[in-house]
């Protein structure tokens, strides 16, 4: 059994209400995605499926841990995740042109026939949504970079430094005061 087909939720059979699913995902689970940032994780996954008549609502929580390369010195770096999601789920013609609700959630659209939806693919993207923008190591409380020394050592000979040029207008010196006013 591949590691993807446990995150099948087989809706058609449950009742109307609130049923929970709770999973782990971890390095296994992101080594199936060719793209995957996160080498390796350990994420508490809580699944809160409302079945309605007419659609579902499905609530995501992801919490836990991933290691992800630092932007700055690539050696590994382990970050908090804590990720809240809602999907809807509305059963139809995919081509109808069903409204987005507007309030930032995802919507997808099944045929009427399908019982089962798997929830791989969003508990993937989910996790990669939980991870900041910029991923560093801190500074320590001196104020010095964590990173790997030997990196930024090699990457401050590449570093470009500012010269007075006196080709440029001077009018463009100005603006760059601009941030200190």
């Amino acid at each position: 059994m591949n590691s993807q087909e446990l995150f099948i939720i087989p809706f058609k059979g449950l009742s109307v209400g609130t049923h929970l699913f709770e999973w782990t995902i971890d390095k296994g689970f992101f080594t199936a995605y060719e793209m995957s940032e996160i080498d390796h994780a350990d994420i508490n996954v809580q699944v809160t499926l409302i079945k309605h008549d007419q659609f579902l609502e499905i609530d995501f929580l992801l919490e836990g841990w991933a290691e992800v390369p630092c932007d700055r010195c690539l050696d590994p770096l382990s970050l908090d995740i804590k990720t809240e999601a809602k999907l809807y789920v509305k059963f139809g013609d995919a081509s109808s042109g069903e409204e987005d609700p507007g309030d930032g959630h995802d919507v997808i659209i099944l045929p009427p026939d399908e019982d089962k939806l798997n929830v791989a693919q969003y508990l993937y993207e989910y996790a990669h949504l939980g991870l900041p923008i910029k991923r560093v190591h801190p500074d320590d409380s001196s104020g010095k970079s964590m990173c790997n020394e030997d990196m930024i050592s090699h990457l401050e000979k590449y570093l470009v430094k500012e010269k007075n040029n006196p080709d440029i207008d001077p009018r463009w010196n100005d603006l760059k005061n601009i941030f200190d006013n």
